[in-house]
């Protein structure tokens, strides 16, 4: 039994990013408050494309079209699960 509800609006977003040009690695991003799996890719796509976290990363593009969203709730004994858009 979740005690969240089923509309939670917290999201976790796995962005590949390709390190050095090769590696491929994820950046992770929580998104609250977002109404929907499109809205916090969006949300975590215009994190990872501010100047900060490009500069941190050399300038390597994230890869939207290969992301990973998944909703965050919890259960009613405190537990955190993601469940798959």
């Amino acid at each position: 039994m979740l005690s969240t509800p089923g509309n939670s609006r917290i999201w976790l977003v796995g962005l590949p990013c390709r390190s050095n040009g090769s590696r491929i690695v994820r950046l992770y991003y929580v998104v609250g408050e977002a109404p929907d799996s499109a809205e916090a890719l969006c949300a975590a796509v215009r994190r990872a494309n501010s100047a900060p976290e490009r500069d941190a990363r050399g300038q390597a593009p994230v890869e939207p079209d290969r992301a990973e969203v998944q909703r965050i709730r919890q259960h009613v004994l405190g537990d955190f699960v993601l469940e798959a858009c």
